[in-house]
């Protein structure tokens, strides 16, 4: 079930992007580590700008599983699902549940985010393209949006 996150989910949260950081993307400990605290950063910021953002958690058996957090409402700046829950459809909920926030509020018409060389061919599945050359950094960093229709 999608919910918006709440403070007391942080610290479940962090243990959830440690994981999957550690389990699907290849990079050292080091990196991995760094990606953690930049995630958490952002959730950080969340906690101080509650109104100015979307932050969804995906709870599956009273446990969150999965978590998205769109920054303005155009910046993604993070989708992480359990790997032991990916392929059930949770990433795609949680990202339409998002872009679904974000239509209305989204200040640029659009929504942007760095996929991993891991996540990719999900962001291109469910609409988004590739906005820019991917940057060398550890896991990848590969630019893309989503543009809103004037029409949808």
């Amino acid at each position: 079930m999608i919910e918006n996150a709440q403070e007391n989910d942080i610290a479940e949260i962090t243990v959830l992007i440690e994981h999957v950081i550690k389990t699907c993307i290849d990079v050292t400990d080091r990196d991995a580590n760094d990606l953690v605290a930049h995630s958490v950063y952002n959730m950080l910021l969340w906690k101080k700008n509650k109104h100015n953002a979307a932050h969804l958690v995906y709870r599956f058996d009273n446990r969150i599983v999965g978590v998205v957090l769109v920054k303005e409402f155009w910046n993604i700046t993070s989708l992480f699902v359990d790997p032991d829950y990916q392929g059930r459809g949770i990433g795609k909920a949680l990202i339409t549940e998002a872009l679904a926030q974000c239509r209305v509020k989204s200040p640029k018409g659009l929504v942007r985010l760095s996929s991993s060389t891991h996540a990719q061919d999900f962001y291109r599945a469910i609409g988004f393209e590739q906005a820019g050359e991917s940057k060398p950094l550890p896991g990848g960093c590969i630019p893309f949006q989503f543009v809103f229709n004037s029409i949808d």
